[in-house]
């Protein structure tokens, strides 16, 4: 294996470690902002930039091919969210989390820190399918444990028929302050996306209503032809609204790329679900994370 690809492996494994320690700990931040800088050089030096055409209104979009090797195209990237050099990113992920960060610099760092990685495995370990979610969760799981302070576990007993049954869920924390909070992560919500509706349902039958806080994060909704190069955002409002009403709720659905129709629904029916970019989360995680 090349170099360079070894040292992506690398670096994805010692995120992986790292998170699986300690997700809070500043060495799980520095592993996910090495991966990310490597992620770039890698991107930079040994891939081609591809233009996609973009059927999403307002937004453009680009993917990436390997320069040798297999033709295969990453996922698509929102060339307005990117930051393309390595040194800006080294040079302001210790403020990610700071008040102090402009705004849309963070949510340029955020969704560059949480994408590239992800096209970077794509491209160098296409038979790990499930590394760009699990890098994912990573990310986020990081992000929300030194927002609230505490690991996340990923296992509950409900008590069922007087016995105990065990299930796995995305992410569980129950926070210093006495909050607990449900945190389902989806790269996308296309395939079993009702199980974070489900899962929050489950909570609320054995613990009782608002025992855990639901909140959602995804990262987009597009779909990209490689045939045609065409990217299109694959969205199931109405389906969301059921979900939402019969179901469970979710107290807060962030997105690093707002789909657009998800966005109209947030403004359709503000009182029933709340669709934001992903920034949003630190401007009002004091009212998110109260008990």
């Amino acid at each position: 294996m090349p170099a360079h690809l070894a040292s992506l492996k690398s670096a994805y494994e010692a995120v992986k470690r790292a998170c699986d320690s300690d997700s809070r700990s500043i060495q799980a931040g520095e592993a996910i902002c090495d991966f990310a800088v490597l992620s770039l050089e890698f991107l930079r030096d040994h891939c081609t930039q591809v233009d996609l055409v973009s059927r999403v209104p307002g937004k453009t979009y680009v993917s990436y091919r390997r320069r040798r090797g297999s033709a295969v195209l990453s996922r698509p990237a929102n060339v307005a969210m990117m930051i393309e050099m390595p040194e800006t990113i080294s040079a302001a992920w210790g403020q990610r989390q700071s008040s102090l960060i402009d705004d849309d610099l963070r949510s340029k760092l955020l969704y560059t820190v949480a994408l590239m990685p992800c096209l970077a495995l794509e491209l160098f370990d296409r038979q790990n399918k499930k590394a760009p979610a699990t890098y994912f969760e990573c990310v986020i799981g990081h992000i929300f444990a030194r927002s609230v302070g505490a690991n996340p576990r990923k296992k509950t007993s409900l008590p069922v028929c007087g016995r105990q049954v065990r299930l796995t869920m995305d992410f569980l924390f129950e926070c210093p302050n006495g909050l607990k909070v449900h945190l389902p992560v989806k790269m996308s919500t296309r395939e079993r996306v009702v199980q974070a509706w489900s899962h929050q349902r489950l909570l609320d039958g054995a613990f009782g209503q608002h025992a855990y806080r639901a909140i959602m994060v995804c990262f987009a909704e597009t779909k990209l032809d490689s045939r045609s190069l065409e990217v299109i955002e694959i969205c199931v409002p109405e389906q969301w609204l059921a979900y939402q009403v019969l179901l469970a709720k979710m107290d807060r659905i962030y997105y690093f790329d707002v789909p657009v129709r998800y966005k109209t629904l947030s403004e359709q029916f503000p009182e029933i679900i709340t669709v934001k970019p992903f920034t949003e989360f630190f401007r009002e995680r004091e009212a998110v994370l109260a008990p």
